[in-house]
């Protein structure tokens, strides 16, 4: 079974917080709530972490259930746990662990992001923007501008969109030239019919990294829609050229009327 592509980020703060259990230095404070963990319990972690990402499901939940055996009071386990069962579709369970991270670890900013996207992806907004709104209280939190990433993206998702410009704008104050918030801005303004506003952020996010085939595509619906015919055609032109074989995609955030 493949996994579902997913809009919300997480693994990686959930990483760095592993790393920082295991004594490797600056992730640390960002669990300081949680007990340490064993070695045996950080090994086994680890690899159900290597597992999912490989696809080996199976295999993933074995070594995250040796890890729950070895420290049955970590939230970072009932995380990976809830990640595995997602990836299995299996979300009953899947939210059952990340319930039991979040009350593990009320006030750690990455477990409360973990959950919240997990929420939105259930499509429980009011709840979701909750968890994101308590991660980015978490002071030892060293990824904040995730949980507004993913505020903003939730918020997208469940149509409103005011809150995600908030959101999203938060935390650009925090990481002005992280591409996924500053790609993020550049859809809801096009989506919001501010096509001036939506060049500019793309342009931020195409000063900061290399743009692939659906930015661009955003990029000519921009330009279309602010009436400039002739870079449309330049970014068409990009396109065309840098990936012949892309195929148009049904857009989903057109402007609204």
């Amino acid at each position: 079974m493949q996994r579902k592509s997913f809009p919300f980020l997480f693994a990686g703060a959930l990483a760095l917080a592993l790393a920082g259990c295991a004594g490797t230095g600056g992730a640390t404070r960002a669990t300081k709530a949680q007990p340490e963990m064993s070695n045996k319990g950080m090994a086994n972690l680890q690899l159900a972490q290597n597992y999912l990402a490989a696809g080996k499901y199976d295999v993933a939940l074995d070594r995250a259930q040796r890890a729950m055996r070895n420290d049955p009071d970590s939230a970072d386990v009932q995380v990976v746990l809830g990640m595995i069962r997602q990836a299995l579709d299996d979300k009953t369970r899947a939210g059952e662990h990340f319930a039991r991270a979040a009350k593990l670890a009320p006030d750690s900013g990455h477990v409360l992001n973990a959950y919240g996207a997990w929420l939105c992806e259930q499509q429980q907004y009011d709840e979701a923007d909750a968890m994101f709104a308590r991660a980015a209280l978490d002071p030892f939190y060293e990824a904040k501008a995730q949980a507004y990433y993913n505020a903003g993206r939730c918020s997208v998702l469940g149509g409103r969109l005011d809150r995600a410009e908030i959101a999203l704008r938060k935390g650009l104050d925090l990481e002005p030239k992280n591409a996924a918030l500053l790609e993020q801005m550049a859809r809801l303004q096009y989506r919001q019919g501010n096509f001036m506003g939506a060049r500019a952020f793309f342009q931020r996010r195409e000063a900061v990294a290399e743009v692939g085939a659906e930015l661009l595509e955003l990029a000519i619906a921009i330009e279309e829609g602010a009436g400039d015919r002739a870079a449309a055609e330049r970014y068409r032109t990009r396109l065309r050229q840098g990936f012949p074989d892309y195929t148009p995609t049904a857009r989903e955030d057109s402007p609204q009327s």
